[in-house]
């Protein structure tokens, strides 16, 4: 008989091509003339001589076979296969991974229907023995064999395994021999392909630690997905009959190599997250990395693009917890027969260990006593001053915590007694030892601290970090101990004790206690006094569990790899084995995934403040009431005209609305009809802008009329197929929303302008709402309050109607869940998953919260949806430049993070991809990007656009398939050949790579650094530094901050690049650029809310500023309403958020209802107004002067302030005389007068409250 020869193609090694080797040599054992098989994975078919090698071999081949895991897509090669193997004549077999009908696969098969279902069948059930009866199969009918062939058979898909049993046991079998009383008892299900190949090296390590660590361990292969045909029984099934009993969990604890997410492959595996939930134990995420094991020691980035969509992004869907890889792929061995790598999973023993007592400690919550649990509850505090307490954005974080312990009190926990208040709470804290030094000499400190570490004691700690830990700690801060919060060789540790409850306060990055170190070194080592805090957290008041209270801290910020973290990375070195539970407000999903990442924790996520419209106010009110009387004037008594327009324009200029009109007296004057419908606009969009109403406290809903308000903010805008209920009111009476829109200033019937429409419909919004929270917002009352408020029906009102009281109410209603879910978390149980963004963006069914949220599928960005609002955000952007300049901008530079890509799918992706001329391509089916193509230029109607990024370190770390895709776009459009004025980026590549060519680079190399077009942080590093400089006043001029801007920002990042070192290239391509921008898509926050935003936006115009000696245009999209983009000057935005909220009596009361909180967060937005001046120049004087009327000067103010938080006055003076000093503001002698006489009295009363407690 003849030999049968066999090319097989496989993207699913790890199942296919152990058995397959193995199958092989049992034949050839028995029969050397049997088979002749080529075994390749598809990732071994890359170059040209590999595939001409499978050419020359399926040249005399009997039959091809190709077996592809997610289609023909995953392996690039397979058409030019296909057109070779056709001509060569040789019979194809190709088919799915999974099995299911595949009409690209089966058009090119060409071995008949019945041979094509023979043949699946072996392959798809895999294993040795169906493999061996594939070969003979394969030679009987294609190659002449005569041999004796079984049917294929049905693998077993679920099982016990154990390497101590030589056969597959029944579960009841498997306990009473294994199980032991009294030990907390893990699960741990893995692929049913490691178990049929042989490949369990790293699941017997995850066995042998689990065991070897006191506790029983049930493991279980499984095929995840239930499918009938195949015989599997899927997830459910596996969790129902292996982990539970009588509908109860039987393990604690369930540790999950899993890649994908189970409720998001089928429609029959949706009902996964219910099953997990009925189990109810944490489900902890470890990930076997296709890096091998040196490739992800030495790798800054961890784990490769697809390791973070499939083995991360995904099964967070699933509610699963992020932890560390165990295992790396070995392929360094080449089977001897086929050609094909052996693929093998070394386990990782450290992280194994360490990934084991982390699951145990989630499984002992859930048996211990909560009277005998300890808990470390952190609160972050940055900067380190005494008004930063509780750094928690949108949160009254003091207040929720006392909610915590209240609850933690109910259930049993010991906390001899709870304060009276938050504010109570914080007064505690501030009576013991803080993280700001500057009151207190070290004497005091040390006496106030509520522990110490000996030298002796943090000598044996710092010996069990790795050496490359100890070294970097000690170069940066020193032999230990440091100097940090050091006392008589004594590290000290803030915070307070109250029964089993420790409360403290996040300690110090190290960059305002090192401020040398925010010029050279953005990956600065965290000090000896962090490492030390949370080693007396784990080791000294040996806490069971840690919370870090509310967005965000520096702990997941911390330098090492980005995510699929080593021992060596100092978040792990930190938080250790520690269970974290993280309250995070649920607008943030990039700020929060990385802390899920990074810091291994377990997410509940609270609600966004409510959000109402800012309306008109003092000055502006006053001019609104003016612009009535002159319409009303016009028509009823023209004689009053001429004084009214006298006094408008005094009123204006009064309240320097002249400034932000950019407009003089003449030119008002000169079409004065013009210029107040232009006024009138102007003032109404700021009434109509959304600010929010306070601050969330964690578990607590809003109640009364603040939940009518929340209530007409979420359905301003449309909620997937809901109608947008004020676009529906304006359509009901006859107005076309998007006129009055546009035309706010106006006048439309009656007299009433746009503007007032709009502010007439927002009121008919609230009534409705109002009327129906009369009735308890019965859904049998929504034609009763039509009837009464609107006097007709529709059944369009009705829909939203109903939407509000069948979904949103309950759904804000069950915001007391989020103190449930952090007792549950607590006491080791499951918390459900759910979606994140912005719920005022049209998005409020991501409520409700408390629970564990994820964020988006990283392959299936930009959507769709993306893509439009991306074009319309370009569109905008290009028209106003034109308006501003005359012309395009050849080059601009765009700040792009994490979180506002995973809130919108991708809306700044599409925008750079679009400004480029590229638009992504989508898989109709995943709705996931498979491709680019070029728009052509007569479709596109605007140049290339040369776009340089400065991405975050988050999107770095979370969107490595994202960096690849715009750098393939950056290539794709530079290779166009287009006249030079059409296509400014092919322009400037050419120009610096004909440049670096005469200066005697490579001309490839020249190209590819000519190319650079994404820039970020240092691999391991996060931030753009500028913020730091500022905070720790460690910078003279603009020059400084350039450099440190450069010197954080100077990465290149790319498909051939990670994180290269290229200052001079960053340096520039700032230097070329016309235009910068950023981005924002929800009013939920705006760039004076946080520093980061001028540490990435503002630090970029102040680098253009300074390497060019002029500032480019700089811009602020805003998308906060999809479907109407905006676009403004940095300047603009500045003047709309300081109008419609900073300068608002009417936010400004709203925080004051939070105490010390509320004082602390208008401290910091002095802060962050003062860093967007010192980078942008955007502040004008009366913007200063306004500032300090009100949040300084302000007698009921300053005696509010020394009330709740006296540091709060002592900063907002000081920031705002730190101004002065440097030139930033004009202040007048008498206000500069004013201002330090406010600080040396605070700063006075400070010190002698210090002394007092001293005493």
């Amino acid at each position: 008989m003849t030999k049968v020869r066999i090319a097989y193609i496989t993207t699913q090694e790890s199942r296919d091509v152990f058995p397959l080797i193995s199958a092989l040599k049992e034949l050839l054992d028995k029969n050397n003339d049997v088979a002749e098989i080529y075994l390749r994975a598809g990732e071994d078919l890359s170059a040209a001589k590999e595939i001409d090698e499978l050419m020359h071999f399926a040249s005399h081949a009997h039959l091809v076979i190709f077996s592809l895991m997610g289609g023909k897509k995953n392996l690039a090669c397979f058409d030019r296969l296909v057109n070779r193997l056709d001509e060569l004549a040789v019979p194809i077999f190709a088919q799915s991974g999974s099995g299911k009908p595949d009409p690209e696969l089966l058009s090119v098969s060409s071995v008949g229907t019945d041979k094509y279902r023979r043949i699946s069948q072996y392959v798809c059930n895999s294993g040795k023995e169906n493999f061996k009866n594939l070969i003979l199969y394969v030679a009987n009918q294609f190659a002449g064999g005569d041999y004796i062939v079984a049917e294929p058979q049905k693998p077993v898909w679920e099982g016990i395994y154990h390497p101590d049993f030589d056969r597959i046991p029944s579960l009841e079998e498997y306990l009473k021999r294994m199980h032991v009383d009294g030990r907390p008892t893990v699960g741990l299900w893995f692929y049913q392909s490691f178990w049929q190949s042989g490949n369990t090296a790293f699941i017997d390590r995850l066995i042998s630690e689990i065991e070897g660590q006191g506790a029983n361990v049930i493991p279980v292969f499984m095929y995840s997905l239930k499918d009938v045909e195949l015989g599997t029984k899927g997830a459910e099934w596996v969790i129902e009959n292996f982990f539970m009993k009588n509908g109860e969990p039987i393990i604690d604890v369930l540790i999950s190599p899993l890649m994908f997410s189970l409720s998001m492959r089928s429609a029959e595996s949706a009902e996964s997250v219910d099953t997990l939930s009925r189990l109810g134990v944490p489900v902890i995420k470890v990930i076997t990395t296709y890096h091998s094991l040196a490739e992800w020691k030495e790798s800054a980035q961890g784990l490769a693009p697809m390791d973070i969509t499939i083995g991360i992004a995904m099964p967070e869907f699933d509610g699963a917890l992020i932890t560390v890889p165990v295992a790396a792929r070995d392929r360094s061995e080449i089977d001897p027969l086929t050609g094909a790598r052996i693929t093998i999973f070394d386990p990782i023993p450290e992280r194994i260990r360490k990934i084991v007592r982390l699951s145990l400690n989630w499984a002992r919550l859930r048996h211990m006593p909560n009277e005998k649990k300890k808990v470390a509850i952190i609160f972050h505090n940055y900067p380190p001053r005494d008004d930063r307490i509780g750094t928690a954005f949108g949160l009254d974080s003091p207040v929720s915590v006392l909610n915590i312990l209240r609850e933690m009190k109910d259930a049993g926990y010991e906390i001899p007694s709870l304060p009276k208040s938050g504010q109570a709470l914080i007064e505690e804290i501030k009576s013991r030892l803080t993280n700001d030094r500057r009151w207190r000499s070290p004497e005091e400190m040390e006496k106030r601290a509520i522990d110490s570490v000996s030298r002796a004691q943090y000598d044996e700690w710092f010996e069990e970090l790795p050496t490359e830990v100890r070294s970097k700690m000690v170069k940066a801060w020193g032999e230990p101990p440091g100097e940090l919060f050091v006392y008589s060789d004594h590290l000290i540790i803030p915070g307070i004790i109250n029964g089993n409850i420790f409360i403290g306060l996040q300690p110090p990055r190290g960059f305002l206690e090192d401020p040398a170190a925010i010029y050279h070194s953005p990956d600065h080592p965290i000090p000896h006094h962090y490492y030390a805090y949370y080693r007396w957290i784990r080791d000294v008041f040996h806490a069971n569990l840690v919370m870090h209270i509310g967005k965000h801290g520096s702990l997941e910020w911390l330098p090492g790899k980005s995510v699929g973290l080593s021992d060596s990375c100092f978040p792990d070195v930190a938080i250790s084995d520690l269970p974290n539970i993280y309250p995070y407000i649920i607008n943030n999903p990039g700020e929060g995934t990385q802390a899920k990442r990074r810091s291994y924790c377990c997410i509940i996520d609270h609600l966004v403040p409510v959000m109402h419209n800012a309306d008109a106010y003092d000055e502006l009110a006053e001019v609104e009431v003016l612009l009535c009387d002159y319409y009303q004037s016009v028509s009823e008594d023209p004689k009053k005209v001429p004084d009214l327009r006298k006094r408008i324009w005094e009123k204006v200029c009064q309240a320097k609305l002249d400034h932000d009109l950019e407009t003089s007296e003449d030119a008002a004057f000169s079409d004065f009809d013009s210029f107040l419908e232009k006024l009138h606009d102007y003032i109404h969009e700021l009434a109509d802008t959304q600010i929010r109403d306070g601050l969330h406290t964690l578990g607590e809903p809003p109640e009364g009329s603040r939940l009518d308000e929340f209530l007409v903010s979420l359905t301003r805008l449309s909620n997937g197929s809901v109608p947008s209920l004020r676009e529906s009111l304006a359509r009901l009476k006859g107005h076309d929303y998007d006129l009055l829109l546009a035309n706010r200033g106006k006048l439309f019937e009656g007299l009433r302008t746009g503007g007032q429409i709009i502010e007439e419909l927002n009121e008919l919004s609230l009534r409705l709402v109002e009327r129906l929270h009369q009735d308890n917002f019965s859904k049998e009352m929504i034609k009763a309050a039509e009837d009464e408020v609107l006097g007709t029906r529709s059944q369009k009102i009705e829909e939203i109607l109903e939407y509000i009281t069948t979904t949103l109410v309950p759904n804000i209603k069950a915001t007391e869940g989020e103190l449930g879910s952090v007792l549950c978390a607590s006491q080791g149980g499951y918390i459900l998953p759910g979606p994140s963004g912005a719920p005022t963006r049209g998005m409020a069914d991501i409520l409700p919260t408390g629970r564990n949220f994820y964020s988006v599928d990283p392959q299936a960005i930009p959507s769709p949806a993306a893509w439009r609002v991306g074009v319309a955000h370009a569109d905008a952007l290009l028209k106003r430049y034109l308006k501003d300049e005359g012309c395009y901008p050849q080059s601009l530079g765009m700040v792009i993070w994490g979180s506002g890509t995973m809130r919108t799918k991708g809306d700044d992706i599409a925008e750079v991809l679009y400004l480029m001329g590229i638009r992504p391509l989508w898989e109709k089916k995943s709705g996931r990007v498979r491709d680019l193509e070029i728009i052509p230029m007569e479709e596109l109607g605007h140049p290339r656009i040369d776009v340089t990024l400065r991405i975050s370190g988050l999107f770095r770390d979370a969107f490595p398939n994202i960096v690849h895709l715009l750098d393939r776009a950056v290539e794709m459009a530079a290779s166009i050949d287009e006249p030079p004025e059409m296509n400014y980026l092919a322009v400037h590549i050419a120009e610096d790579a004909k440049e670096k060519v005469a200066q005697g680079v490579d001309p490839a190399l020249a190209r590819i650094q000519s190319s650079y077009r994404i820039f970020g942080c240092r691999p391991g590093a996060y931030g753009a530094g500028v913020s730091d400089a500022i905070d720790a006043k460690n910078w003279k001029d603009e020059k400084d901050l350039a450099e440190i801007y450069i010197t954080w920002g100077g990465y290149a990042y790319g498909r051939q690049s990670y994180g290269i070192t290229v200052p001079d290239l960053f340096r520039r391509r700032l230097s070329r650029l016309d235009l910068t921008v950023k981005n924002e898509d929800t009013r939920e926050y705006d760039m004076l809310d946080s520093d980061d935003f001028y540490s990435y936006h503002g630090g970029m115009i102040a680098a253009v500023r300074a390497l060019k000696g002029e500032a480019p245009r700089s811009y602020c999209g805003d998308s906060s309403d999809p479907e109407r983009v905006k676009m403004r000057s940095a300047a603009e935005e500045t003047k709309h958020i300081f109008r419609s909220r900073i300068l608002n009596p009417k936010w400004i009361k709203s925080m004051q209802r939070h105490g010390y909180k509320g004082a602390g967060d208008l401290s910091r937005t002095v802060d962050v107004a003062f860093g967007w001046d010192a980078t942008a120049e955007v502040l004008e004087d009366w913007m200063y002067e306004e500032l300090a009327n009100k949040y300084a000067l302000d007698k009921e103010m300053q005696e509010w302030l020394k009330d709740v938080n006296p540091h709060a006055l002592q900063n907002i003076t000081e920031r705002l005389l730190e101004a002065v000093e440097r030139g930033m503001w004009q202040a007048t002698e008498e206000m500069k007068e004013e201002l330090r006489e406010v600080y040396l009295e605070i700063e006075g009363c400070i010190e002698e409250d210090k002394s007092l407690e001293a005493e």
